[in-house]
């Protein structure tokens, strides 16, 4: 049997083209994969909360309480010393939200990281500097740090500070119910 022979340019094409769709299929198949293996992620983190307390600068009593439901808690409090331009840097009263699934595996992963279960209860060694409070729940277990941002290791205050700057990227609404937190630093007048 003779099959009919196509012109040479005529393969190429032909070739290019399964080529191009096998390469399609490849990048297709790359990113749902990718995709599903986030999807998948389990999370020992059950919820965090990070709240911060005055300073001798221009600092903010915040509070913010994330868990595996998504949902979203932040209390903005005053500012101590504010300056003009942290204005429109501040959330004040109470803000409710739910974060996307990719952040809160990020900060899971971030936390994993640190290696936030051997952390030290305390980082507390100067006063001039603000304090934070960080209580995570995991696998019916609770890690509680009281600290004050300078005593911390580099990577642990980047982490720390990533949670409580979270809100940025949170689609918020303000509410007029006050709402309660485990964390107690950001009602502290005290430093």
């Amino acid at each position: 049997m003779n099959l009919p022979t196509l012109p040479f340019t005529a393969n190429m094409l032909l070739f290019a083209a399964l080529i191009t769709l096998c390469l399609c299929f490849a990048c297709y198949r790359e990113k749902h994969r990718k995709h599903d293996l986030i999807q998948l992620r389990q999370n020992e983190i059950t919820k965090i909360e990070v709240a911060t307390g005055n300073c001798f600068g221009p600092c903010q009593r915040i509070a913010i309480s994330i868990d595996s439901t998504l949902a979203y808690k932040s209390y903005g409090g005053p500012v101590s010393f504010q300056t003009p331009p942290d204005r429109d840097r501040i959330l004040e009263g109470y803000y409710v939200g739910r974060i996307s699934r990719t952040l809160w595996d990020a900060l899971n992963v971030n936390l994993e990281k640190i290696h936030y279960q051997q952390l030290r209860t305390s980082y507390k060694h100067v006063d001039d500097d603000q304090s934070v409070e960080v209580i995570i729940h995991y696998q019916g277990k609770v890690k509680h740090i009281k600290a004050k941002f300078a005593c911390m290791p580099d990577s642990v205050h980047r982490v720390f500070y990533s949670i409580a700057e979270s809100y940025r990227q949170v689609n918020l609404k303000l509410v007029k119910d006050t709402i309660l937190f485990e964390t107690s630093i950001q009602r502290t007048l005290l430093f």
